[in-house]
């Protein structure tokens, strides 16, 4: 069986928020990897994916392939700082077709237009390839086998599942559970989706306290996402897309409180409050 991990390089929603009081959990907007063998899965280009670059700069014969939920500033936004896409004749595979082909697509590249930053694509040396044929079927053939599931989002979002040598792993960023909006997905389909899950990787922006000023701006509630992890059955569910302005104190102090529910329910989901560096592995 192949050793799979989950690394977690920006978990924070809405606009990186460095400082001292996010210190623990990081500051640094989405970005998470799914490394199996020598292939690599990026999930979302936002800041943390700098780190990310750095990490694997030097690790040549590592195949790259990221596919972005949507084109929101957060998940888009570290792009142009990817060290990898600056080596020469390095393969970088990219998969717009995913949720809105052009919008993802030039959202990305529209970043480097000389104006918003110095380096055009023009100028990018690594061999990059947006996989716009069949994208599905060409991340099946590397290995990584990706359901795409509609996500409650302004502006819409894609959800992934991806299944590894038989591993689930949904990664449901910027998903509000219960929007006032018309949805794209409902609680029911939401949980079958993500059924078994060995890990449920979820937006967790918002407690009770933020509402109602923020309901329909596209986040669940923390105890919305216990609720959707407890109905699904899922082994680990990791609490993601934390609000920029929630403290590391704030989030420990909620992870505390989830820890204690889940426990008086004897349940056996193992819950996570996403951080720079955490690493789950399969």
């Amino acid at each position: 069986m192949r050793e799979i991990c989950i690394d977690f390089w920006g978990v924070r929603g809405s606009v990186p928020s460095p400082g001292p009081k996010t210190i623990k959990y990081g500051g640094n907007t989405s970005c998470v990897s799914i490394t199996v063998e020598n292939k690599i899965l990026i999930l979302d280009a936002g800041t943390g994916i700098r780190n990310l670059g750095t990490k694997i700069i030097g690790e040549k014969d590592l195949e790259i392939f990221i596919i972005i939920s949507h084109s929101h500033w957060d998940h888009i936004q570290g792009f142009p700082f990817f060290i990898p896409i600056y080596q020469p004749n390095r393969p970088v595979y990219m998969f717009p077709t995913l949720h809105k082909k052009n919008v993802v697509l030039s959202s990305l590249i529209d970043q480097m237009d000389g104006a918003h930053f110095p380096v055009t694509p023009d100028q990018v040396p690594s061999n990059f390839n947006f996989i716009t044929e069949n994208p599905l079927e060409v991340l099946a053939s590397h290995g990584f086998n990706v359901d795409l599931v509609p996500m409650n989002h302004p502006g819409g979002a894609y959800g992934y599942k991806i299944n590894i040598d038989g591993k689930i792993i949904c990664y449901f960023t910027d998903n509000e559970i219960d929007p006032p909006y018309e949805k794209s997905i409902e609680f029911k389909e939401l949980s079958k989706q993500c059924s078994g899950a060995d890990v449920l990787i979820h937006d967790a922006q918002y407690t009770e306290s933020d509402m109602p000023l923020k309901h329909g701006w596209g986040h669940s509630l923390i105890s919305q996402v216990t609720k959707l992890g407890e109905s699904a059955k899922v082994k680990n569910l990791v609490y993601f897309h934390h609000d920029p302005e929630r403290t590391d104190d704030q989030i420990d102090s909620e992870l505390n409180k989830v820890s204690n529910k889940l426990a008086e329910k004897d349940s056996n989901i193992n819950p996570y409050f996403a951080k720079e560096g955490l690493q789950i592995k399969l």
